[in-house]
């Protein structure tokens, strides 16, 4: 837990179970290292969260587990779960983006009550920030360039490139209003502009 939390409130043994599966326990072997499978398209790994994790997906959408938000720990939980899990467990199709509006909200509660500067590692911080780097708005893209360019100021933050992808996906948000690579998805018509785009090399996430 922060240092600075109220001892009196602990933590939900599910958000814990969330927060250890996501970033190993803390003072383990690797405990606030960038780690492979959280950007990588691994089907056993996403098949290991469906098992574990994939009922929590639609009680979080609901609302159910908001009481996790009480801590900045519990709070970053409910965001993985909402912006993270949704994406593993639901792959390559529309639920993926199911609950991005709902981890926004989190994220955005976090930010104003200043929770994402208690969490204990870069990373922990950088998960905190990507429901508005994957929201569809310029307003959120503003936000998540905002935030990961302060992030910037740890070298484990610019080794991960976390700014970086944070200026890739506001720059398509910039010039297509939204991102391409969703609307076949979303059953959203593609612009003759997009089309092309998305027959770049590596024009996708």
């Amino acid at each position: 837990m922060s240092a600075d939390m109220d001892a009196n409130v602990s933590l939900d043994p599910r958000a814990v179970d969330v927060l250890e599966c996501w970033f190993g326990a803390p003072g383990s072997e690797g405990y606030g290292e960038r780690r492979k499978q959280w950007f990588s398209r691994d089907a056993a790994f996403d098949a290991m969260l469906r098992e574990r994790f994939g009922a929590l997906i639609g009680a979080a959408r609901a609302g159910e587990l908001d009481d996790w938000t009480r801590t900045p720990e519990g709070s970053l939980a409910l965001v993985i779960v909402l912006d993270q899990f949704s994406r593993n467990c639901h792959r390559d199709t529309a639920l993926a983006f199911a609950a991005d509006a709902k981890a926004l909200q989190v994220a955005t509660q976090m930010i104003e009550r200043g929770d994402d500067v208690r969490l204990p590692t870069v990373h922990h911080r950088a998960f905190a920030y990507l429901p508005f780097e994957h929201d569809e708005s310029t307003a959120s893209q503003h936000t998540s360039l905002r935030l990961f360019l302060q992030l910037d100021a740890d070298p484990a933050a610019v080794r991960a490139g976390y700014y970086r992808y944070a200026q890739r996906h506001a720059e398509i948000v910039e010039r297509f209003g939204r991102f391409p690579h969703r609307n076949a998805l979303l059953g959203r018509a593609s612009t003759e502009a997009e089309l092309a785009f998305l027959r770049e090399p590596g024009s996708s996430f």
